[in-house]
């Protein structure tokens, strides 16, 4: 059964990825990810804003821990194991930081022996680490916190800071002669930076 609340599930995909996307740049995780391509299987670590990160249609699975150090330390301690098991059997990978694919498998197998090296990996450093369904459902708890509380200054006649930020947004823009956002799109940018604000408070928590 889906944790998301109704609200917020029938947000659209678009609107749902940008505001799961902003919740986990203000929560600051970093990701482990397993990509597989010619060379064979890696798994890597991936922080918010990271250079040179693979495609995203490249990334097989992906995992999330609260520190970046933590993803590093995840992702090292499961290519080490790959490493061994791959040199047990034989294998040959052709680039340093891959692992070949197990010589009978389809692919689904290596997934799995990734999956497995960084489950291991992760009990033994004791590092929790998220999945990509329980980032989604946390980050949209949070947003229908931040949809609950705009209704709420609706409802009271509150919303009128929130206005006037943008009418000033408004002159500014025109005044620089650069186009401006509807009030429905920059107000999916303030709700963003609202969840993205609340998962910073959450940090440390």
């Amino acid at each position: 059964m889906s944790r998301m609340p109704a609200a917020v599930e029938r947000r659209g995909a678009r609107d749902r990825s940008a505001l799961i996307a902003a919740y986990r740049e203000g929560l600051g995780l970093a990701a482990v990810v397993v990509t597989c391509g010619p060379a064979g299987i890696s798994v890597s670590a991936l922080g918010q804003g990271t250079g040179g990160a693979p495609d995203a249609a490249a990334v097989e699975v992906r995992w999330w821990c609260r520190r970046a150090a933590d993803a590093e330390r995840v992702a090292s301690a499961a290519m080490r194991r790959l490493r061994r098991r791959d040199s047990r059997a034989g294998g040959a990978p052709a680039a340093p930081q891959c692992v070949s694919s197990p010589a009978s498998g389809d692919g689904s197998d290596a997934l799995a022996l990734a999956a497995e090296a960084i489950a291991g990996a992760a009990k033994r450093l004791n590092i929790a680490l998220l999945s990509n369904e329980e980032v989604a459902a946390d980050a949209m708890t949070v947003a229908a916190r931040v949809d609950e509380e705009i209704e709420r200054l609706q409802r009271s006649g509150d919303l009128k800071s929130v206005n006037k930020s943008y009418r000033a947004y408004r002159l500014e823009m025109s005044a620089r002669g650069e186009k401006t956002l509807r009030y429905a799109e920059w107000m999916d940018k303030y709700r963003g930076n609202l969840v993205r604000q609340l998962a910073a408070a959450l940090r440390y928590v």
